[in-house]
This record gives C-alpha cells, sequence and structure tokens, in this order.
C-alpha cells in the first residue's frame, strides 16, 4: 500500500516563491522544493487552470528543478471517486505526481467539478481544459506539448482516457478558454477504467463514454483491469479491448486475476507500477 503521507517520501523540504502565468498573478502559490539525493523537484499546488469561481478548477504540479533545460514529456493524473467524489490531494495521487517528477516527467494532478457540484459533462469539459491549459504553458514548464500522457484510475481512468480519445468536434470542449490548444494526450493509461456505464441507464449517452469512440486513429493506451472488479465490468472491459484492436488502435491490456477495483490504485503494486513507468517510458521517452 503506498504511503498515507506524501513528506515521508523525500528527506528535504523548503518552501520557495513561484510565480508563472498571467492567470496566476494575483494569487500566486506557493512552491516546495523536493530534494532527494542528487535530484530536486518543485511542487507547485492550486495553480488555477482556468478563470471562474468553482474551487474545483486546480491543479497540483510537479517538476524536475536542475535535469536540465531539455523540453520534458509530461503525465496528467486524474483522480477517481466515481465523478462524485474524491480529490488530487488522495495520497495515491500526490505520489505518484512525485514519483513521475523524480522520473523525469513535469507531472499535473487535476481537480475537476464533481457532479454535486455540475452534472455530466462538466467533469470531461474540466480535465480537457487543464491539458490544454498544460499545453499552453509548456515553454514556461519545459513541457515537450506532443509528449503529453495521462493516467487515472476508475472515474478518473474514464477521464483520461475520454482525454486520449474525444475529438474537438465532439463537442465536450467546454468554455474554459486556450481552445488554441489541443486537449488530447499522446499515450494514456486507465485503471479499472469505466469504457461505458452500461446500456439502459441515463448517462449511457455514447458520446460521454470511450465506447463511442472505437476507431485505430486514437494514441497508445494501456488498460488495466482486475478480473474481480465487483464495479467496473470485466466483460465490458473485454468487450472495449476486443473492439478497440479489431478497429485497429494500438491498446495493451492487463487483466489481473484475484484484484478488484484497486488495481491499478493500491492492489497488486508490484506488478502494475512497473508496468506503467514501462509503457509511459516507451512512448514519452524521459531523460534523467
Amino acid at each position: 500500500m503506498r504511503k498515507n503521507c506524501l513528506y515521508l517520501l523525500l528527506p528535504l523540504l523548503v518552501t520557495i516563491s513561484s510565480c508563472g502565468s498571467e492567470l496566476r498573478k494575483s494569487k500566486c502559490p506557493s512552491a516546495t522544493l523536493i530534494e532527494s539525493g542528487k535530484q530536486t523537484i518543485t511542487v507547485t499546488p492550486d495553480i488555477p487552470y482556468r478563470e471562474g469561481s468553482s474551487q474545483a478548477w486546480k491543479l497540483d504540479l510537479a517538476m524536475p528543478a536542475n535535469f536540465g533545460e531539455e523540453l520534458r514529456p509530461a503525465i496528467v493524473i486524474v483522480h477517481g471517486g466515481g465523478w462524485g467524489a474524491g480529490s488530487k490531494s488522495d495520497a495515491v495521487y500526490q505520489r505518484l505526481m512525485v514519483e513521475y517528477a523524480n522520473k523525469g516527467y513535469v507531472t499535473i494532478n487535476v481537480n475537476y467539478r464533481l457532479t454535486g457540484e455540475s452534472p455530466f459533462p462538466a467533469c470531461i469539459e474540466d480535465v480537457k481544459c487543464a491539458v490544454r491549459w498544460l499545453r499552453a504553458h509548456a515553454k514556461e514548464y519545459n513541457v515537450d506539448p506532443d509528449r503529453i500522457g495521462g493516467y487515472g484510475h476508475s472515474a478518473g481512468g474514464h477521464l483520461a482516457l475520454m482525454l486520449a480519445m474525444v475529438p474537438e468536434s465532439a463537442g465536450l470542449e467546454g468554455d474554459g478558454g486556450w481552445n488554441e490548444y489541443s486537449s488530447k494526450l499522446n499515450v494514456v493509461i486507465g485503471g479499472a477504467a469505466p469504457t461505458e456505464l452500461g446500456r439502459d441507464v441515463p448517462m449511457a449517452k455514447t458520446e460521454w463514454w470511450p465506447i463511442g469512440y472505437i476507431s485505430a486513429n486514437h494514441p497508445p493506451m494501456f488498460l488495466i483491469q482486475g478480473a474481480d472488479d465487483p464495479v467496473v465490468r470485466t466483460e465490458l472491459t473485454d468487450d472495449f479491448v476486443q473492439k478497440m484492436r479489431a478497429a485497429g488502435a494500438t491498446i495493451e491490456y492487463l487483466k489481473i486475476d484475484g484484484v478488484g477495483h484497486g488495481v491499478a490504485y493500491a492492489d497488486k503494486l508490484h506488478i502494475t507500477d512497473p508496468a506503467m513507468e514501462e509503457f509511459f517510458a516507451k512512448y514519452l521517452k524521459p531523460k534523467l
């Protein structure tokens, strides 16, 4: 099980001042400098990624501070929680953010409007806005805009897959701004990710689910599924993978027996963590 506190990870924390884009001038968040051996990263919490009154429109960002000046790949982390709960502050996502920054990635950990605040498809629109924000600030954070990956678990896995699959023409970009930039990921991993909600429920609109976008024309994706998942039905994930492969998509699939909904989040991490790292490295090619 991952540790419950980010600050147990590394020995030295120093608070520094950090200020970036025009959007953040009036509310510049404080960054934390984290040193571990010869590597140093900065973690900046609660950066607003769009204008507006919602407190959900914020992200945390971790990035290499002393790894050189070359452009870096990035990873977008999307929390789970059934679209109605959860937060980027979850220790699992905080730890992943720091771990991948230490591997040479710029990582953002994104909040979005939950369904109690705004119904579907607001959550989809928000995470797409966060990716556009990242591309808009790529130069500021030394990000290669053509090497942006994503990871999410459960509801976050669904949203991450939508970031990889949904074209601008689908009408799900929202009104958050940065519209001159693409919201599509270049590679994606979904852990216990719903590819559809079902076939006979009000939220089963195909435009809100990966099953509605079956095509060969998608970035590489990796799905991780617990064979005994009581929440995300394994047969639906199997069906999605089969349809994507039949269409000619690049998709890898890891189904693990004897594990449920916590796969790639809290369970079987000795299998899923190395598999995720290898998949991201294969396509995003970080350099330490």
